[in-house]
């Protein structure tokens, strides 16, 4: 990694790099997701903030903003969280910003008293699975779900324990 990994807090000023994120074409498909708009983006920023249920971060190379880490059913009380996001730009994939970025996430998550955490993807995502296995995550469970573009997709569950 050329430059210093930063994870930090969303805040209202993301709003313009979550939507340029989240509407790269190359993303738009590989999840599965449908167009957003700006404002969509600072209507979600605004909610997250509120919900400490949730916790949303912007990684950053250097000053740069490369991709986002979302996790919510932080209080739950049952001990479990789910990493409901992991996307970075194309350009910083494969590089290790993502193993790094979710390794700190879920040490932060361990120190809470989070003992697992789970997350979803495609079944054919083996760059994610791989990235996600460094980590610590196995799967346990394969699904087809109907994702927000209408689209059925195999799916698998992977759960990291954290005791």
């Amino acid at each position: 990694m050329e430059k210093e990994l930063q994870i930090r807090p969303v805040s209202d000023s993301d709003a313009e790099f979550l939507y340029q994120l989240m509407n790269c074409p190359s993303l738009l498909e590989r999840l599965n997701e449908v167009p957003t708009t700006r404002q969509d983006w600072t209507d979600a920023i605004s909610e997250w903030l509120k919900d400490e249920d949730e916790e949303d971060y912007i990684v950053l190379a250097g000053d740069t903003p490369m991709g986002w880490l979302g996790v919510n059913g932080l209080r739950g009380g049952n001990g479990i969280a789910y990493l409901k996001m992991a996307a970075f730009l194309p350009e910083y994939q494969g590089r290790g910003y993502g193993t790094c970025s979710i390794r700190v996430v879920l040490d932060n998550l361990k120190r809470k008293g989070i003992e697992q955490v789970f997350l979803y993807t495609d079944s054919d995502n083996a760059p994610a699975q791989a990235c996600y296995r460094k980590c610590g995550f196995k799967v346990v469970e394969s699904l087809t779900e109907t994702l927000s573009n209408g689209k059925d997709v195999d799916r698998v569950k992977m759960v990291s324990c954290l005791k």
